[in-house]
Order: C-alpha cells, then structure tokens, then sequence
C-alpha cells in the first residue's frame, strides 16, 4: 500500500509519447531532449508517481508497410488486392507461429503478397521480411526498455499501461514482462485478470480518519482493431466489477482507450477505432459501482472532461502530436514534436480535483522550458487548470 500523508493524490499524467528506437539513439533529437526534460521535472515536482497512459512507442512495423506500399510502379499496382490484403495485415499481430516460434511465415506470406499487389516486381524474400520483423520487434523492445530506464529516474512510483502501439509487435505477456520493470509496478496487487492489476493508497492526516482510494490500471483488449470496432476480452468486465466491489474506499481508474463516448461512424468514421462496443454497458458499470472518483485514458490525443452518470470522464493530450494531427485538425500554434502533460490533483477530504495542461518548450538553442497552458483550444483542449467535483 502507498501511504501519503496530507488529503491530496497529486500524479504526473503522460500518454502517447510515441518515440521511436532512432529517437532513443539520438539524445540530442528534439523529441529526446523534450521527454528528458520532462524526467527532470517529474523528479522535482511534489507530484506522487506518475502514470504512462500507453502508446509510449510509434509502429515502425506500420511505417515498414507504408514504404512497401510507396511504390513508383503504379501501372502493376493491384488495388484490389493491395486493399485485401492491408485488412488482413491490420489484424495480426507479430505474434511468432507457435509451430516454429523463430518465424513469422504467415505474417511474411501477407507481407510478400502485399508488396507484389503494390506493384513490386522484385519483393523482399520471406527471410529477408521476416529478418526485419525480428528487428523491428527487438528495436521496439529496447525503445520501451529505455523509457522504462528513464522513469524510473524519477524516483517516484512510475506506472505504465499498454496501448494499441505496443501491441502491435509485442504480445500482451511480452508487454506485461518488460512493463514490471517500472518502478510502480513493483507493489501493484495482481489478480485473476493477466494485465490488469491495482495498487491500494492511504491518505493519512492527523485529525482524521485515513482516507483510502484504491488506483486500478485496466489494461483491457487493446490491439482489436479488427471490422467493427474495439471490444473487451472475455470476462474484462466481470474482473472490473469484482475489483470495484471489493475496493476499500474511492475507486480511480486508468485506462488507454477511452469510453466516455460512444461509436458513431455517421457522425466520425474513427471513431470505432477510438473507443469499444460495449463503452455504455461500462459506463453504466462505473456508475453503479457508486465508488469511482475519476476514469483517466488517452489514445485519441486530446483533452476531453465528461461527467457522465455521477462519474469524471479525463482524456489525456498527446504527449507527441502526429504532424498528420495537427495538420487534419487545424491546431494552429501545435508543431512537432509538443511535449504535453497533464498535472492532476485529487482532494480526497474536500473532494475536489484540478488537471492542469503542461508543455515542455523546445527553444532554439535546445533548452527546454516547461509552460501551463491556460487558454482553451477548440477541438484539443478546455481552458486550463480545469476543476471539478469529485
């Protein structure tokens, strides 16, 4: 149990960072010297931990069959084909054949097929695709292993959740064995659930009863990105519902994907991507759990408040915005890389909270600042430091 002493939790929020193995190489590239920054101040704040909300690494494996698909040889292009096989790619996963665990022969078959559709006369061999499915795998890898390194710097608990990005080269029990090395995770409390797991906390202050909360890390299905949306596992929901009933005190909740909205494809054709099938059915779950103060994700890269049934609803901001984002959103003043966090503050006696949206500043001779942004953003942010009920 983590014992805090005073009536308030106050917690470092980050979210998809996005970096890549070349930007852990390079410590003098905007983006690593930004997340350096933010180490340093994350280890003098009087913040108690700090939570990764997931998504801490960019799919080189995407970027890879992007440039297969970049192909000047248009007139051998086969749409149809091409368009067959991205779905196909789209939902697998690097997991290695259990038959032979050191290949990847069906996802290097789809690849090789993927390349010939793209117009390629001369595709990569199954050995020489299958080679950088193992190095994009070890890069990814030693990229999260860095920021892991990096955080636990801080000399604070640190705690990570996966997002749709790990798992797209890494199987969920890879992930959960290189995430147990965050410094937090030392002290989680593991049930039934594979990837899910809490950590209980008291709040202790002379005069007054202790005051406990319990933190619970939800690493629900992820990587489903297959035709109709994401959706829970078996039996995710049954294990968070068991977790809240037992649960001494108030409930805080984190996860990577969001659920204070539902899927609407009319209205945002990405939307089956941003958030899962059964979010009603869950927010209907917390709601009558009757003891959640906040539900805390990202993944969808930007600054969202709901209270929806009595419960707080928080999205995070992109810790690295996408330049794609920026330039489909119309965020004017947003440049990559952007080096967004969040400061969140619970009084667990008055019951109030405060997130307040922090920036760390690249400056010209690549020195860093750390900014708070007040102003709202339309369609990224609401005005900051927001405060609410809790």
């Amino acid at each position: 149990m983590l014992t805090i002493q005073g009536d308030e939790i106050r917690k470092l929020c980050i979210s998809d960072m996005h970096l890549t193995y070349k930007d852990t190489q390079d410590p003098n590239s905007p983006i690593s010297v930004i997340f350096d920054s933010f180490i340093d101040y994350a280890a003098k704040s009087n913040a108690h931990y700090v939570i990764n909300y997931g998504d801490t690494i960019s799919s080189q494996y995407l970027w890879y069959l992007h440039g297969l698909s970049n192909n000047p040889l248009a007139p051998n292009v086969n749409e149809v084909d091409r368009e067959k096989y991205v779905k196909q790619l789209t939902r697998r996963r690097l997991r290695r054949d259990s038959a032979n665990p050191d290949r990847f022969y069906s996802v290097s078959h789809l690849i090789r097929e993927f390349a010939k559709a793209s117009g390629h006369t001369q595709p990569p061999s199954k050995h020489e695709i299958e080679q950088k499915l193992m190095d994009l795998r070890a890069e990814d890898q030693a990229t999260i292993e860095h920021i892991i390194h990096s955080q636990n710097q801080i000399g604070k608990p640190s705690f990570l959740l996966h997002g749709n990005h790990e798992c797209i080269t890494l199987s969920e029990s890879e992930i959960a064995g290189l995430f147990n090395k965050a410094s937090g995770h030392k002290n989680v409390t593991r049930t039934a659930h594979q990837y899910s797991f809490f950590t209980d906390i008291a709040l202790e202050n002379q005069g007054r009863d202790t005051i406990y909360a319990r933190e619970i890390f939800f690493n629900s299905n992820v990587h489903n990105h297959a035709k109709g949306g994401l959706v829970f596992n078996p039996y995710d929901l049954e294990w968070l519902q068991d977790t809240l009933a037992e649960t001494k005190g108030h409930a805080i909740l984190n996860m990577h994907v969001p659920v204070n909205f539902d899927q609407t494809p009319e209205e945002d054709p990405y939307s089956i991507t941003r958030t899962y099938k059964e979010a009603a059915e869950m927010r209907d779950i917390l709601s009558k759990a009757g003891n959640v103060l906040l539900v805390s994700s990202g993944h969808i890269h930007r600054i969202m408040f709901d209270n929806i049934q009595g419960v707080n609803y928080l999205t995070m901001p992109s810790f690295r915005h996408i330049p794609s984002f920026i330039e489909d959103d119309g965020r004017k003043g947003l440049k990559e890389p952007t080096g967004y966090f969040q400061e969140l503050t619970l009084d667990l006696n008055n019951m109030k909270g405060q997130v307040e949206r922090k920036r760390v500043i690249l400056n010209a001779d690549n020195s860093t600042k750390i900014k708070s942004e007040r102003k709202e953003r339309p369609n990224f942010a609401p005005k900051s430091p927001l405060h609410f009920d809790l």
